[in-house]
């Protein structure tokens, strides 16, 4: 089943944007959303405007929309990113998941930014390493969405500060000094629930505010300057060091000094 592009209208800046007829003030203020993050990101990763196409979709097309075929289609609705059309798409739903609680303009935004962080490190010509723990990817960008949602749209501190307070329990650490489940120690399988993975990116969403503040926003080219060069295998105790070097001085200390990392 295709998706209906010629029932959905264009708009045409950085991006071509498709949007549902009735939707055009939400899409052209998506549009200069992502024209902003995408010109700040660019400067900041040293990295031209990746070619892309933006699709927000109505939500009686949701079962229609394009994504990768070894994903399966999308099971809740998000922002992603897709290879799955010519050129590469992100896609974003009229109406976002409850999974991620209030609906807010600030949380539509930070997930359009993570978003377009994933499309410009795709197109990043550098190699990625040959396998690497779930974090290391992750980390960069949620880092990225939270920088740009405290640079573009004045926020402080985490953005999901709802979600963040119903599930207060998964920052508590336990006798170990550790939360339940670390950004280190999570994993990802066919079995893993919406609920678990929000988690993890709430702890994630944590950590790039500490990060942030300890390190400030040039740790992430820094840190990819590594990263994006390795062809080999890397383990979560080499990304761990790669990050830490990338912090500066005491930067490893600091990072197991983290309950959840």
């Amino acid at each position: 089943m295709s998706f209906p592009y010629e029932r959905y209208r264009t708009l045409l800046d950085s991006f071509l944007l498709y949007y549902p007829r009735g939707y055009e003030q939400q899409a052209r203020h998506l549009l200069l959303k992502l024209n902003q993050a995408a010109e700040e990101l660019g400067r900041l990763l040293k990295l031209p405007l990746p070619e892309l196409e933006i699709i927000l979709v109505a939500s009686p097309d949701w079962e229609k929309v394009p994504h990768d075929e070894d994903l399966g289609k999308a099971q809740t609705r998000l922002p992603y990113f897709t290879n799955a059309t010519e050129p590469p798409s992100l896609v974003i739903p009229t109406q976002l998941d409850p999974i991620i609680g209030e609906p807010t303009a600030e949380k539509l935004t930070f997930l359009l930014y993570h978003e377009l962080a994933y499309a410009f490190l795709e197109q990043d010509p550098r190699p990625w390493p040959e396998d690497y723990p779930l974090w290391a990817d992750e980390w960069q960008l949620q880092f990225a969405a939270l920088w740009l949602s405290h640079r573009l749209d004045g926020q402080h501190d985490v953005v999901n500060r709802d979600l963040h307070e119903l599930y207060g329990e998964i920052f508590l650490a336990e006798e170990d000094g550790k939360t339940p489940v670390t950004i280190r120690s999570f994993s990802w399988d066919e079995e893993t629930s919406a609920e678990d993975y929000l988690c993890f990116d709430l702890l994630l969403e944590r950590f790039a505010v500490d990060l942030l503040k300890r390190a400030g926003p040039e740790v992430l080219p820094r840190f990819l300057r590594e990263y994006r060069k390795e062809q080999r295998a890397l383990l979560s105790d080499e990304v761990t060091t790669m990050l830490g070097a990338a912090i500066g001085p005491g930067g490893v200390v600091w990072l197991e000094s983290l309950p959840y990392f």
